[in-house]
């Protein structure tokens, strides 16, 4: 009943209830823009957006889907090397809607390959020979290798890249990843929106006694500094998820609904060959939501330790926009503290960089991924905050 008391008392709220409708509207908001992000090509030259673009790229993309062998590749880099011999200048939009669009994966994937350390340059691709063609998963492995040997600076994290690059399954299986790809992004932009809501709502659960002028009603009740104090967190913790997982249902459910889920089990190597994450483009996803969902996790925890030491709500709701919007222009301007702006909250929301990076650390002889870190760290402190938010209310107006 307690719960149920302090939750009605946050959704109920009118300011609260407007915020929330916002937040759902916003998640309706970016779906549209994720939707009509992705741009299709027609065999005229025309390009489209909008509901039916996503789909007819992925249906154009899949005729190239299928394990992605040594021979597929060199039909890609031949049929690539003969229109860029046939056109002097750019390249027609109707031959890109022909042909190049269908394989444009697969071609900057074999760039990727090609340039793992240096700036994009198309005209490597031109300059494969036929047997360097054949053979470009043995220089794929080699360069994997040499990168492990580059960004190590001791054997252990040597050793461990090399273990992660071996997890990359050869040759890669392609299908069109469009849809994931975008979708990524916006959960991104997404997931900070919520974590200013979250830190919003979540303020006020330990501030309303205070601000209504209630607190000497609910301190002196039989439960107010117990099982009253309880449900107060507890409640904290039932909004965040509540809201975070309907937001990011919506905002996900719209966008896949309308653009389609092919592409779940593409290896997201197509896209950054030298990653240290062996993973699907699904798992991607899922990966950003999870670490979305641990953002707000820690939003809301520092918010009502605050609230509830502070008694107000003004300086608490401030928190996470300073964690995760201000924290990474701090990081660039002190780029002399790189390392440690690696580690940071807002790279939970910035998933993207993170796993584009071969950022590893090591403690010992224990070599660890950034990724993992910063959600192990963080979820773990927004649980260890807990207790400290109970005992900070459960103790008000006691004497020492």
């Amino acid at each position: 009943m307690i719960l149920k008391y302090e939750l009605k008392k946050v959704f109920s709220k009118k300011l609260n209830r407007l915020v929330l409708i916002a937040a759902m509207l916003a998640a309706l908001a970016l779906s549209m823009f994720a939707i009509g992000s992705v741009r299709y090509v027609d065999e005229d030259g025309v390009g489209h957006t909008g509901l039916t673009a996503s789909r007819r790229l992925a249906a154009d993309r899949n005729r190239w889907a299928g394990e992605l062998t040594g021979d597929k590749i060199a039909q890609v880099v031949n049929s690539r090397k003969e229109i860029n011999g046939k056109y002097s200048y750019d390249v027609p939009n109707e031959e890109y809607g022909k042909t190049i669009q269908a394989y444009n994966d697969i071609e900057n994937f074999v760039i990727g390959v090609l340039t793992p350390d240096t700036a994009w340059d198309q005209s490597v691709l031109y300059q494969l020979e036929d047997e360097q063609t054949a053979d470009l998963y043995s220089i794929y492995e080699q360069n994997l290798q040499e990168m492990a040997e580059k960004y190590s600076e001791t054997p252990e994290q040597q050793q461990f890249l090399t273990e992660q690059y071996k997890k990359t399954e050869l040759p890669l299986t392609y299908e069109a990843k469009d849809s994931w790809d975008t979708i990524v992004m916006y959960v991104e932009t997404y997931g900070m929106i919520l974590t200013i809501v979250i830190g919003f709502l979540a303020a006020s659960i330990f501030a309303e006694e205070f601000r209504s002028k209630a607190d000497a009603v609910f301190f002196s009740a039989r439960y107010g500094r117990t099982k009253a104090a309880k449900h107060k967190v507890m409640a904290g913790l039932l909004m965040t998820t509540i809201v975070y997982w309907i937001g990011i249902g919506i905002l996900s459910l719209t966008s896949l609904g309308v653009m389609g889920i092919s592409g779940f089990s593409t290896p997201y190597q197509i896209d950054q060959p030298y990653s240290v994450y062996a993973m699907t483009y699904g798992q991607f996803y899922l990966l950003a939501v999870l670490c979305g969902y641990i953002a707000s996790l820690l939003a809301a925890s520092v918010t009502m330790l605050i609230a509830a030491k502070m008694r107000s709500a003004n300086i608490a709701v401030c928190v996470p926009f300073f964690l995760f919007c201000v924290m990474p222009f701090i990081g660039r301007a002190l780029s002399a503290f790189l390392t440690f702006f690696k580690l940071t909250p807002d790279m939970l929301l910035n998933v993207i960089e993170c796993a584009k990076n071969p950022n590893i650390f090591q403690i010992g002889n224990y070599v660890f991924r950034q990724i993992p870190c910063i959600m192990l760290v963080y979820f773990a402190m927004s649980v260890i905050l807990l207790p400290f938010v109970y005992r900070s209310y459960h103790r008000y107006g006691l004497k020492k």
